[in-house]
């Protein structure tokens, strides 16, 4: 039996007002945060998935985005 073939998305681009991927990065957070994991795994997750997205942001703005991302989708106290 063959597998499907198995395509990358497509990158949002620089052209992109930054936000077209925020979804994403906040689902993955959220869904490992939910199981259980670690923060720092469900940090990485996320940047993993930003830096999918927008490979052309520098490491410390990327980091700057996710961040604010996350704390806006961590909702514990």
């Amino acid at each position: 039996m063959r597998r499907p073939r198995m395509t990358a998305l497509p990158a949002c681009g620089p052209s992109s007002d930054g936000d077209c991927c925020r979804p994403a990065v906040q689902r993955a957070y959220r869904e490992l945060l939910a199981k259980g994991e670690p923060d720092r795994y469900c940090y990485e997750a996320a940047m993993t998935v930003y830096r999918w997205h927008h490979p052309e942001t520098p490491p410390e703005s990327a980091d700057s985005i996710v961040t604010a991302w996350v704390a806006a989708t961590d909702t514990r106290h």
